[in-house]
């Protein structure tokens, strides 16, 4: 019973070095406690067990080129549209976009991992590699979150992020000074290779019959792929705007 508390602890509070790191001498004393799978991978592959219309063979390969074609052009309906699907695959519990796409409020894609982790999505398809990203798109990126917050009547899970895409790589001084903590700066390519990540263990998981695996070993599956949640967060998150 204690060493599920203690791993309860770790995993609510995966965001604080001091709890990750945590160990006691009684710790080393004795045979270790083996290792569950996180909270946030355990919650996207349940969600990927469940959305038995993608297990299809049909409807799996037309949404993967659906989502690979929209990623990789730069129409900003079709990208965020891709962007929502790429959630599904990734194995958010919801994964959606505001029909109001004039508000400048609303994310371009909202995934949700249950109570694990939130991550909104504004996407600059459209934007050219020249320039550097300003404040007027940091400003309109980073109060996604508290827009979802409020849509959803609830508070983001800690650690929860905002992914701003945009071919720009770099980000103007006056920008970094009033970015939150929560908002990361990624280009396209790295999207593009979170989804290869998962179709290459949707592919396998499929081989295996998705609905006869555990969450566990599906994500050893996925595991093998670099396409748990926990696996490919670290790619998105690689660019702080925050000064």
């Amino acid at each position: 019973m204690a060493a599920r508390y203690y791993r309860d602890l770790q995993r609510k509070g995966q965001t604080s070095n001091f709890i990750a790191h945590l160990e006691s001498p009684r710790d080393k004393a004795h045979a270790p406690v083996p290792d569950e799978l996180d909270f946030l991978d355990e919650t996207a592959m349940r969600a990927i067990i469940a959305a038995i219309g993608l297990h299809r063979t049909d409807r799996f390969e037309t949404t993967v080129t659906h989502v690979r074609t929209g990623l990789a052009g730069t129409e900003f309906t079709a990208y965020e549209a891709a962007l929502v699907e790429l959630g599904t695959l990734a194995g958010a519990s919801a994964a959606y976009a505001e029909e109001d796409s004039a508000n400048p409020a609303c994310p371009d894609a909202v995934w949700i991992f249950e109570d694990a982790r939130w991550i909104i999505w504004e996407a600059k398809s459209e934007a050219t590699p020249k320039g550097e990203v300003g404040p007027d798109n940091v400003r309109q990126a980073q109060g996604h979150l508290s827009y979802t917050e409020a849509e959803r009547s609830a508070t983001a899970p800690s650690g929860s992020i905002t992914l701003l895409v945009s071919p720009k790589s770099k980000v103007l001084p006056a920008a970094r000074m009033i970015a939150a903590e929560h908002l990361h700066l990624i280009g396209p390519p790295a999207v593009l290779e979170v989804l290869d990540r998962l179709v290459r263990a949707w592919r396998t998981a499929r081989a295996r019959n998705i609905p006869a695996l555990s969450p566990a070993d599906l994500a050893e599956i996925f595991r093998a792929e670099d396409a748990l949640p926990t696996q490919w967060l670290p790619l998105l998150q690689a660019s702080p705007i925050k000064q």
